[in-house]
């Protein structure tokens, strides 16, 4: 083991202390080597009570200016800043006429810890005289060594889970932010921010996946000024990692501290958590070799925040996630908020995504409370997790909210499902420009209504196109559910949010009611999701034909392709209808209050997709004091009955796909494309 080597023995060594062991581990060496020291203890900042015994003076961390007449006044020349220092707001730090001097001169205000310190050292250096030891020059026995501490050792998973959080580190690390990062099952649960690991360390107690449990990484900033802030840990970051479920621990050789190695050893053995020293450069030349190939500039394992508010925009964020994945070769990690589809793709949701599954006035208005809430920490995980990208996923009254809070902070903000601005309030994209970074657009009119307002926005295709919807076996699921080809099969889809539902069902029975006096053979499919399920089939029970409920994307597109004719609520469904071919009607209502302010906003003629494209009512449509049941029954004879219509509806069906379908990848692969992009452009010009 390494020797204590001191400078200037004779010197007294000035101790800039704040929290943790470390000022007392030099204060226990000077005093077993017989070397004077005087340590300045910030207030706030340094254990209370730790330096009683010693020579010290406590200072505010602003007044910088008396610290050092302190440490002259004690014949320091040589000063050494350990322990960690929180930095405070400007206005907390009350800087004294020397630190606002230094900031004038050096602009230091608005820089990351790592380039204010380094800035604060050659200022000291050169200005004042003095000369900065690190830590590990005065210890170098508590400077890690590669290899593995103790009696645990990482498994594979271990080292890929450390891989993955060294990237994160190393990339928060770049952008002077902190240290530290926790991966789990090749995922980063959380990194660090000016809080420190402590703080880091109870947010992944909240947020741990079920399985094996995750690495914290702790690696020195790129280009850190090596003599102050080096990562540290010691039996106290043991004991964090142990109740948040960590297996291990990762520290950078030559580049962090151990402190009371033994004790560290020994805290971790009986914790059953590994300690490692690794060697960062190598890690990420490997990182890179595997990499080889990805989008020039891009992170090698970019961490991507993604929220979704609704069963669609689950869909679509899982899409997503599966293109990210299969682009960056599984290189990628998710955090955020969605559903079930977004969490089979391994992102571990914030809070349920059903909360903000509500729709119109009269149903935000009662829970506007915790929405706003949710909004507060959504934005704060983002912010404290520092992504590679923030992508919203629709519900423009959550995310917006949220993307407005990011804004600003460094992170690019990307929005999956362009606004119709077309349709209602146009002035919104002149706003939405003014907090987002990019936008994906589902449809190809509506890049130019953004672009106007210098948003970049890209075309990437219709979700619905690449669903499978038109891939349905109509026969096998007659078959499969003893539904005889002669019997009369309706799809019934009342829609996706409770809200929905609750104002539809009752209707939709009433025409199913109607439409059964003519055909006494009718049968009813009811397709739809888990967050609704239940209150489909407690509504299809009363329905007055017998009703099948199915869930799952197979059940819903061969019951397509089985229907004779569809009931939907406006929305994808219609679309996916479209995409099977299965003539339909559509309805909504929405509550009184939303629909008289939908009234007075919407600029276009129809709700359904197929309508607004080609501009004319190819689909039916009954919305509001015309959702009627009668009316319903009437529309769906008419298909039944009428060969024609139902030909040209299935005509208008295919001419409005042609113009949603983009040349090229899939509407995922290209959102993919669009958000890799944006994060390598964020970090050449970062």
């Amino acid at each position: 083991m390494k020797t204590s080597t001191y400078s200037r023995p004779g010197s007294t060594l000035g101790i800039l202390a704040g929290s943790g062991q470390l000022p007392a581990r030099i204060v226990q060496a000077c005093r077993d080597s017989g070397r004077e020291y005087f340590v300045v203890a910030f207030e706030d900042q340094a254990d209370k009570g730790a330096f009683e015994d010693d020579p010290h003076v406590w200072v505010r961390l602003g007044a910088v200016g008396k610290a050092i007449e302190h440490l002259r006044d004690a014949g320091c020349r040589e000063l050494v800043m350990a322990g960690v220092v929180r930095r405070p707001s400007f206005a907390a730090l009350r800087p004294d006429r020397w630190l606002t001097g230094f900031f004038a001169k050096s602009g230091a205000q608005g820089l990351g810890d790592g380039n204010l310190l380094k800035t604060l050292i050659q200022i000291l250096e050169d200005s004042e005289g003095f000369r900065i030891v690190g830590a590990d020059f005065l210890l170098p026995d508590l400077l890690a060594e590669k290899g593995v501490y103790g009696s645990v050792k990482p498994d594979r998973q271990a080292e890929d889970d450390i891989q993955c959080g060294l990237e994160a580190a190393r990339d928060i690390g770049r952008r002077d932010i902190a240290q530290g990062a926790v991966a789990q099952l090749g995922q980063v649960l959380a990194v660090e921010d000016e809080n420190g690991t402590d703080a880091l360390l109870s947010e992944v107690r909240k947020l741990r996946l079920d399985g094996p449990g995750g690495v914290l990484v702790k690696v020195r900033k790129p280009d850190q000024e090596y003599r102050v802030d080096l990562p540290t840990i010691g039996t106290a970051t043991i004991e964090g990692a142990s109740r948040a479920g960590l297996r291990g621990i990762a520290v950078e050789a030559g580049g962090a501290l151990i402190i009371d190695r033994q004790a560290a050893i020994e805290a971790a053995d009986e914790a059953g958590i590994f300690i490692i020293g690794i060697d960062a450069e190598s890690h990420a030349e490997l990182a890179n070799g595997a990499a080889a190939g990805e989008t020039a500039g891009a992170d090698p394992h970019p961490l991507i925040f993604l929220v979704a508010g609704e069963p669609s925009g689950d869909l679509l964020g899982a899409r997503l996630m599966a293109s990210l994945k299969k682009k960056t070769k599984d290189r990628v990690s998710f955090a955020g908020i969605g559903g079930a589809r977004m969490e089979e793709q391994g992102m571990k949701s914030q809070f349920p995504m059903t909360e903000l599954s509500v729709m119109g006035a009269a149903e935000v208005l009662p829970r506007i409370p915790r929405i706003l809430t949710r909004i507060a920490e959504t934005a704060s995980a983002a912010e404290r997790l520092r992504p590679a990208a923030v992508v919203t996923i629709d519900s423009p009254d959550f995310n917006f909210r949220v993307a407005k809070r990011l804004k600003g902070k460094g992170i690019p903000l990307i929005h999956y499902v362009a606004p119709s601005v077309w349709a209602w309030r146009p002035g919104r994209a002149a706003k939405i420009a003014g907090f987002m970074d990019h936008l994906l657009a589902l449809l190809p009119f509506e890049p130019p209504y953004f672009e106007a307002h210098s948003l970049a926005t890209t075309f990437v295709g219709h979700p619905v196109l690449e669903s499978g919807a038109d891939k349905g076996d109509g026969a096998a699921f007659r078959d499969r559910h003893g539904i005889a080809a002669d019997e009369t099969l309706i799809a019934v889809l009342p829609g996706s949010r409770m809200g929905e539902v609750s104002r539809l069902q009752g209707i939709f029975g009433q025409a199913l009611f109607g439409l059964s006096k003519k055909h006494p053979n009718l049968r009813a499919v009811a397709p739809t999701t888990g967050a609704v399920a239940g209150t489909v089939r407690q509504a299809a029970a009363g329905w007055p034909v017998r009703t099948l409920v199915v869930e799952g994307d197979t059940e819903k597109y061969d019951a397509f392709a089985a229907a004779d004719v569809a009931l939907a609520a406006s929305g994808t469904v219609a679309l996916e209808l479209a995409m099977a071919g299965t003539p339909a009607v559509v309805a909504y209502r929405i509550n009184p209050l939303s629909a008289l302010a939908a009234k007075r906003l919407l600029k276009v003629r129809f709700v359904h997709l197929i309508n607004l494209i080609l501009d004319r009512e190819a689909v039916p449509e009954f919305l509001q004091e015309a959702c009627r049941a009668d009316f319903l029954a009437h529309a769906l004879e008419d298909l039944l009955r009428d060969g024609d219509q139902r030909q040209s509806q299935i005509s208008a069906y295919k001419e409005a796909v042609k113009k949603l379908s983009p040349q090229g990848d899939s509407s995922a692969d290209r959102a993919a494309n669009t958000v890799l992009d944006v994060i390598a452009r964020s970090r050449t010009e970062g």
